[in-house]
């Protein structure tokens, strides 16, 4: 049986960082600070669009991939997750890699 997909909204880095912050680390992984049960990953397909065309959601067709830890318990089964962000165009930003 195939697990559910989710969209995210908007990601930045700092959102990015917060995911980990539902879950312990300990020696044998990672695991659910509400439940316990350990979590699992998948990927996060993250569309960048132009930021000069916010609202409208252009941009260049770049997709870029994002691990997404998930507890199969309390967010149940997922397959993959997606979520945009908006960048600059031409602008070097770090941006999520």
């Amino acid at each position: 049986m195939k697990g559910k997909e989710i969209w995210l909204g908007e990601v930045t880095n700092e959102i990015v960082e917060k995911w980990s912050e539902r879950f312990d680390k300990r020696e044998d992984g990672y695991y659910c600070k509400k439940c316990g049960s350990q979590i699992m990953q998948t990927t996060c397909y993250v569309s960048v669009y132009f930021e000069e065309f916010r609202g409208r959601d252009a941009g260049s067709g770049e997709v870029r991939h994002v691990n997404y830890p998930y507890c199969p318990k309390c967010d149940g089964e997922l397959e993959m997750a997606r979520a945009c962000v908006y960048e600059r165009r031409g602008a070097m930003l770090g941006g999520l890699r």
